[in-house]
Formats: C-alpha cells, structure tokens, sequence
C-alpha cells in the first residue's frame, strides 16, 4: 500500500483527498483547514461512549481544534492507502486508509483501519464521517486524555 504523500492524483478531488492526508502526516494544520468548507462536519460513528468523547464535530475550526489537539503530540503519523472510490460528478469519496503512529501518553503505536466518506461541495470538504475499529482505539488511547474534552477513562 502507497503511502499518501508518495500517490500522485488522478483527478482534482482526488488531490483534495490525498491533501488531507499529506497535511495531517506532516501536521499542517491550517493549510489543512482550507480543505474544508466553513460549515463542514464530520462524524465518528464507532467513538467509544465515553465522557468527554465527541461523535461529530460541526464547523471547519471546531474540526481543525479538534485534529490539531489530537494529532499535535503523536509521532510518525503516516497515512496509507488501500483505494479511493470517487464518484463520476466528483462530489462523493470512499477512502480505504490505514493510520499508524506512536501516543507517547502511552508508549504504543496506533494502528487504525479507516474506511472515511467524503462528501465534496465546490472542490472543498463538506462532511466527513470516519468509522474506525474502536477496540484498537481504546487500546493505544487508554488511560489519558484524548481529545480536546475528554477526561481520563
């Protein structure tokens, strides 16, 4: 599987899509944000039911806020991807991607399977919903804050 940042896109939103990825590996944050429309949203529906963790997240800063909280410490953060399905108006993507990189809180590597649709309004990033083995989630988060409510579970 290619890494993200080593793909080259086959088409414009195709690029978007490969950006967000490229930018969350090397943690730039707000070139990141310009991916996204004002008003996007993203959704996790598979987020344990925990205190302090969010399912959705509404608005391009409160996302940003939210990755750039979470992504800031951890190390090695790399992106692979196991195939993008984009529909013929460009508007729709299915992304099959892997996650991997350290938590320091915690010593262990985060090693996420991801399967996240995009939805795509004017070349921007307008919803997102990211479903995720929530077992792997708890295992390498487990014990510390994660997010920017959470609390220690």
């Amino acid at each position: 599987m290619p890494r993200a940042d080593e793909m080259s896109p086959r088409t414009k939103t195709e690029e978007t899509i490969l950006k967000f990825y490229t930018l969350l590996m090397t943690k730039q944050f707000d070139a990141w944000g310009e991916l996204f429309t004002d008003d996007a949203t993203q959704e996790n529906p598979f987020v344990p039911d925990l205190k302090g963790l969010d399912k959705e997240f509404s608005g391009k800063e409160r996302i940003v806020f939210h990755y750039r909280t979470v992504l800031t410490k951890r190390r090695g953060h790399v992106f692979t991807i196991h195939d993008i399905h984009e529909s013929e108006d460009g508007n729709s993507v299915i992304v099959e991607a892997n996650g991997k990189s350290e938590v320091p809180e915690t010593g262990r590597i985060y090693d996420q399977r991801y399967v996240m649709i995009f939805g795509l309004r004017d070349g921007k990033i307008a919803s997102l919903r990211e479903y995720f083995n929530p077992l792997v989630f708890q295992k390498a988060f487990e014990g510390f804050l994660v997010g920017d409510g959470a609390i220690k579970h």
